[in-house]
């Protein structure tokens, strides 16, 4: 599968280059701007800084360098990636891992609750509450993730910022949150002897371990204040650690501050210019997050800094058979034909794929399944197919949504509803993976309200 291509610096991206100071600089960026790229430069910028102060300091133990990415998707991108910009040797060690590997790592063998365990529990617990099952899933991973098991209390007056306005959780619904279903959950996991993955943080920021000279967190709005503690609590006393972040694409419920993280002295710059994407792909994807609460590390695609152009986005509209017989003829075979990559991007992902594979079977045509792959795939497909979430981090010329129904995109019908505006960031994610073109669709009758939000002067509608 093609790899980002190579790029040059650009201005604004060696201001951050050549920022060798010690401490923590956070690298702020829209869609498009080049943060993992901006990454990349800098890791290997940042190793060979280090290593010409190890010469000078006449230091015997290696340079320890630590990567950290969103999933294991990414992290099979990002460790391709490091390898082409840095060589590792006796004087350098170089980690590229998901946080979750750092941790278990630290802490040797776990046990983790099972994810449908976890919600299971959580959802008997708050059956009196009146939340909406994903929404209260969610609300109990952000106090657990923001607070340590001792200061869980401030969850109940803390200003709850990087989400919607509904449902409202005053501080009389927070605290039955706390005392119905947080407090009796913690206790369940204490009896069943196992661990949630905020534990896993929270006791990874507790061990002992070899401090790390460098760290590189990419995507880290995705990343829970514990984990960023955790983090901090493993880099050497002289550091750089760069977290790399736009909080208009968090995709989970987990906003914080650096000083609620316990991090201060952080430095930030931002990156403007859309480097991945053409006028038209930002264009569409821009009212999509819109309006959104951004915080204070996020922003929006500047369609002034896209300085390339491109073909109108396209929105089919038929049934799904139609559809995929459309992007076949119009978007896969022509991106075969000149060597360009494609990616089929799902909310849902498995199953919602299995017709698409069987045409690209009938024709012959390779293709790779990104979602939670480990390594990068080195063949020569030059098709993909992923989740939304897994394409987080990555690019292709080409990405295609499908199938965008209701069924697979619900949500609350309030205005300010906690999941329509996760959903909204989720999908504006997913259309700026593209460097070149952008084709969704829907069936009549079925489609996504999340369509509502974009604008028809910035696609072309397709009737299959």
């Amino acid at each position: 599968m093609k790899i980002l291509r190579e790029v040059e610096a650009s201005p604004e991206q060696m201001a951050v280059l050549l920022d060798a100071r010690p401490g923590v600089l956070v690298v702020r960026g829209a869609a498009g701007s080049g943060k993992t790229t901006t990454a990349l430069l800098r890791l290997r910028q940042l190793c060979a800084t280090w290593r010409a102060r190890r010469v000078r300091l006449g230091q015997a133990s290696p340079v320890r360098v630590l990567v950290l990415t969103y999933n294991q998707t990414l992290q099979g991108y990002v460790q391709r990636l490091a390898d082409e910009q840095v060589a590792a040797g006796e004087d350098l060690e170089l980690r590229v891992q998901t946080f979750a590997k750092f941790a278990i790592d630290l802490l040797g063998a776990q046990q983790v609750i099972v994810d449908a365990t976890r919600k299971r529990v959580l959802v008997d617990l708050g059956q009196g509450l009146g939340l909406e099952d994903r929404f209260l899933v969610e609300e109990v991973e952000y106090a657990l993730g923001r607070f340590t098991r001792e200061n869980l209390r401030d969850y109940v007056g803390v200003r709850r910022d990087g989400r919607g306005t509904s449902p409202r959780m005053e501080a009389m619904l927070r605290e039955r949150l706390l005392t119905e279903v947080i407090a009796p959950y913690q206790q369940y996991k204490d009896e069943q002897g196992v661990v949630d993955w905020n534990d896993v943080a929270l006791l990874a920021a507790g061990v002992p371990g070899q401090a790390w000279d460098v760290v590189v967190v990419d995507e880290a709005q995705d990343f829970s204040a514990n984990q960023v503690r955790a983090v901090m609590a493993h880099l050497a006393a002289d550091h750089s650690a760069t977290f790399v972040m736009d909080t208009a694409q968090r995709i989970y419920p987990r906003a914080f501050t650096w000083a609620q993280a316990g991090v201060s002295g952080v430095r930030s710059t931002v990156l403007r210019s859309n480097h991945r994407n053409t006028r038209q792909v930002a264009a569409f994807a821009r009212p999509l997050v819109e309006g959104l609460t951004l915080g204070e590390d996020g922003a929006l695609p500047d369609l002034h800094a896209a300085n390339r152009t491109g073909p109108e986005p396209v929105v089919v509209v038929g049934r799904y058979s139609r559809q995929l017989a459309y992007v076949m003829e119009h978007v896969v075979r022509a991106a075969i034909a000149v060597d360009e990559s494609v990616a089929f991007l799902h909310a849902g992902g498995g199953g919602w794929f299995d017709s698409t594979k069987a045409a690209l079977d009938r024709e012959g045509i390779d293709y790779v399944d990104l979602t939670r792959l480990g390594s990068w795939p080195t063949g020569s497909a030059q098709v993909a197919f992923s989740t939304l979430h897994s394409a987080k981090g990555l690019e292709f010329d080409h990405v295609i949504l499908i199938g965008l129904s209701q069924d697979v995109t619900p949500h609350g019908p309030e205005v300010g509803d906690t999941a329509l505006e996760n959903l909204r960031r989720l999908l504006a994610m997913g259309i700026g993976r593209a460097r070149e073109s952008v084709t969704l669709g829907y069936k009549p009758t079925e489609e996504s309200t999340l369509l509502e939000y974009l604008d028809p002067d910035t696609f072309q509608k397709v009737i299959a």
